[in-house]
């Protein structure tokens, strides 16, 4: 790193250094707060897809615990970390205190919703 020259010169990198500075700090805090927002919808997303694969008839809502288990094995697996049972129920109840978007969590639409692939919404 090079010294500055002059006094001037000390001011013009210091207000170059501060906005950058802020401006990675400002990118920082966006990334974590979209990935937040992104993680948040799609444990609500998973939530929904047990509940609906549960609610596909009187066999499959006997299935629920194993459902869990199988899954909670399955994801364990493949990601290492995050999908204990406790952790998939809690998805599932997640959805569950939230399906209707009316109590303050906006659930996935049109508008605000998750992709699985070009032109693939979650539905």
């Amino acid at each position: 790193m090079t010294t500055p020259t002059s006094l001037q010169d000390a001011d013009d990198y210091q207000q170059i250094h501060n906005g950058i500075v802020r401006l990675l700090d400002t990118a920082r805090t966006e990334t974590v707060r979209s990935i937040n927002a992104l993680m948040t919808a799609t444990y609500w997303e998973i939530g929904r897809r047990i509940v609906e694969f549960e609610q596909g008839g009187e066999s499959r809502a006997a299935y629920g615990a194993q459902l869990i288990e199988r899954l909670s094995v399955d994801l364990n697996q493949r990601y290492k970390r995050g999908f204990s049972m406790v952790n998939i129920r809690q998805m599932r109840m997640f959805y569950l205190y939230f399906q209707s978007g009316s109590r303050g969590f906006l659930a996935p639409s049109p508008h605000n919703t998750l992709h699985a692939g070009p032109h693939r919404a979650f539905h």
